[in-house]
């Protein structure tokens, strides 16, 4: 912890070890300021020789005489740190009442901190010829045995439970050599050696984290100290009382100066690509717009944005006088340093026109770095990573959303389990809600609500051979059709030019344009400003019926039938959903073997989709799901998806959309054989799209499906 002084190097020693004293040194551990005990311990130097062979008192310095100094000196003051009655006692040694020319002082504490043995500074002093107090190597500042918990080691059974860990701290404090030192007015000294402030950013940071080796414990510790609290050196050494059966303890001890840190960071690269990640927040006006246009805007920067999470509707947090909040994050590559990406993301803001007006207030769009490859930064404009990332809720499940696994910088602790630390908020506070927009003229859908309505897609195929409704609509009545969907409670319109039933035979991507396009823009000229959904899988058709005035893509095959489709909707920034199929309409029929289990296959292979959506460019924010009723699964199958319909919308948390309506399986259970007669049918597994999640459910009968829908919701929604 500290170095006794050696008589090794010439110089004749004289000391006084562990002197109980009462003094007022500050504040108690509970934060009041009253006397408490301290141990003070005193080395001198001074040439005992005259005294050692003449044995006469002038010629020594009495410890008696030193003790009683100091004290005097000691139980009359009243200090305001450690520091200052260091140095206050160095002075009293090196004063006339003394008179020596060199001093260690070591404070000790015992009762300065709940959880640790005792809290101190150790200085050495000397006078030079002027009579003027110099400083002699580093002031160091222990906390001696400061006992904590923590889940740490590499064998399982370390893993299931924390353990004792006792760490110890000695904080460096290098003077200028030669220079006189001065006693602060007020007996105030550097707050970054505020051992309080230390022990708890300390506390905090051990409590909250979870490491395999004492290795890397003790440099995290090292370096929250040093990056967290500015210590500019610090040792620190840990021991696990509980690891050895026959040993007292193992541990490990390292000294590592803030230096060592940025050359860490360095050998991470300066140059080259970075990996960072960036909160999006915008609670005025559009704010999905304002997102949207935000990402926009960095790309036009040259920062690639590789992937971003889901929205989350946020109540406000400091200052709550404002309205909710829309919340997300980005993943980008950078060659920018984080100054420069701080440049270039205050642009941003300020090109969308952000005006800040008061701290956490109101704000257009707001863009922080939360993380910077591994960095850990503290400057005076930027904090890498994030100061307050770990307290909140819509920063953090964004962000797991996008990298669940990956470790905080500081506490090497997965922002996944840092997630499910936060405490629940007040029965008073909404809870953090998603958001998925589809249309300007649809309120958006709220997948986390539990009241949330469930949306009604209606189906319009004008294809002849759709398998029950083939060549009811045409461009005639498609006008009127839809006018009486939206009247029966349809919320978006689905058009389809080609069937994609079993065994269908499938038309050239120009005919299917030819049947979709004059009639979505037929819808158009009429006033109808519902969401439209295209039912397709070609990209050209998307892009082309996207163009003509849709909102939405419908994509049976989750992109897999065209490799274009992912890139165009990506390009075209719109909502798109991914069905779960296997093989093509031709051959799916016979794809219906699941040997790791249904439902979690599905799952398995629709994230597959999700996440080459995203590396395409998709934002996850314009992925929609369907978990595929009736492509490639046969009777049993179809309904153990609606049985285990929670499991499979509980499982990845997008908006989903099922589509039962009178399909082939609702014949074989009812014996309905005519495909429009299977209302019926229909309606129970509508209810149980319902009652098992579903955000959105795509039917012919719009209007009957609408009373299932209301009267389901009324169920399971309220």
């Amino acid at each position: 912890m500290h170095e006794s002084p050696s008589s090794e190097d010439g110089n004749d020693l004289i000391f006084v070890q562990s002197l109980n004293l009462k003094a007022t040194t500050g504040v108690d551990s509970w934060g009041r300021k009253r006397p408490q005990p301290i141990l003070l311990t005193l080395w001198l130097k001074n040439s005992i020789a005259l005294a050692g062979s003449t044995d006469h008192l002038p010629y020594s310095i009495n410890y008696g005489t030193v003790t009683k100094v100091i004290t005097a000196h000691v139980e009359n003051g009243t200090f305001n740190s450690l520091e200052h009655l260091a140095e206050y006692v160095a002075r009293a040694a090196l004063g006339p009442d003394i008179n020596a020319g060199w001093v260690k002082v070591i404070v000790e504490k015992p009762r300065a901190l709940l959880r640790a043995d005792a809290a101190g500074i150790a200085i050495t002093r000397r006078k030079n010829s002027e009579g003027e107090v110099l400083a002699e190597g580093s002031d160091r500042v222990f906390v001696k045995d400061l006992r904590l918990v923590t889940i740490i080691g590499v064998n399982p059974w370390e893993r299931e439970e924390k353990q004792a860990v006792v760490i110890n701290l000695t904080m460096h404090k290098e003077n200028s050599p030669g220079k006189p030192v001065e006693v602060a007015e007020g007996g105030k000294f550097d707050p970054h050696y505020n051992f309080r402030s230390v022990v708890k950013r300390v506390t905090e940071h051990v409590e909250a984290s979870d490491y395999k080796t004492v290795e890397a414990f003790v440099t995290a510790v090292a370096k929250e100290a040093c990056i967290g609290c500015g210590i500019s050196k610090i040792t620190v050494r840990a021991e696990k009382p509980s690891a050895l059966t026959f040993a007292e303890g193992p541990g490990v001890e390292i000294t590592r100066e803030r230096s060592f840190f940025a050359l860490e960071e360095a050998a991470a690269g300066v140059e080259g690509k970075h990996e960072v990640y960036i909160a999006l927040g915008s609670n005025i006006g559009d704010r999905f717009r304002a997102i949207k246009d935000a990402v926009a805007e960095v790309e036009k920067r040259g920062i690639k944005v590789k992937r971003t999470s889901s929205l989350y509707q946020s109540a406000p947090m400091y200052y709550l006088d404002q309205p909710t909040f829309l919340n997300g994050v980005m993943q980008v590559e950078t060659t920018l340093s984080p100054d420069d990406l701080l440049g270039a993301l205050k642009e941003v803001e300020f090109h969308l026109g952000r005006e800040k007006t008061i701290e956490n207030g109101p704000r257009s769009i707001d863009l922080d770095i939360l993380l910077y490859d591994n960095l850990v930064l503290e400057t005076p404009h930027l904090t890498i990573p994030h100061a307050k990332m770990l307290e909140r809720e819509f920063v953090l499940r964004p962000l797991c959303d996008i990298s669940p696994n990956k470790p905080h910088p500081l506490t090497s602790t997965a922002f996944k389990h840092h997630l499910n630390a936060i405490p629940p908020p007040p029965p008073s506070t909404p809870r953090l809600r998603t958001f998925a927009s589809l249309s300007p003229h649809l309120p958006p859908l709220d997948p986390s609500n539990p009241q949330r309505r469930t949306y009604i897609m209606a189906i319009l195929n004008l294809t002849p051979d759709s398998f029950s409704d083939g060549g009811q609509l045409t461009q005639d009545n498609i006008v009127q059709t839809a006018h009486e969907l939206i009247t029966a409670g349809a919320d978006i319109l689905d058009m389809g030019g080609c069937s994609t039933r079993p065994g269908s035979e499938q038309v050239t991507p120009e005919e299917e344009m030819q049947r979709v396009i004059p009639a979505i823009k037929a819808l158009r000229e009429a006033g109808i400003k519902n969401a439209i959904s295209i039912d397709t899988y070609r990209a050209i058709v998307a892009k082309a019926v996207i163009s003509a005035g849709a909102d939405i893509i419908n994509d049976v095959s989750a992109g897999t039938l065209d490799p274009a489709m992912l890139p165009t909707a990506a390009e075209l920034a719109v909502p798109i959903c991914l069905m779960h199929m296997r093989g093509t309409p031709s051959n799916m029929s016979s794809l219906t073997s699941y040997p790791a289990g249904l439902l979690p296959t599905i799952l398995s292979e629709l994230q597959e989709r999700v996440r080459a959506a995203e590396d395409a460019g998709v934002r996850r924010w314009n992925i929609l799901l369907d978990p595929g009723l009736g492509f490639a699964k046969d009777l049993p199958q179809n309904l153990e998806v609606l049985r285990g319909l929670r499991e499979i919308t509980n499982g990845i948390d997008l908006p989903w959309v099922l589509g039962p309506s009178r399909k082939g399986f609702v014949g074989e259970v009812t014996g309905v054989q005519v495909a429009r007669e299977r209302t019926w049918g229909t309606a129970a597994a509508v209810a149980a799209c319902v009652a098992g999640g579903a955000d959105v459910v795509r039917v012919h009968d719009v209007k009957e499906m609408k009373m299932v829908v209301d009267m389901a919701g009324g169920i399971w929604r309220k």
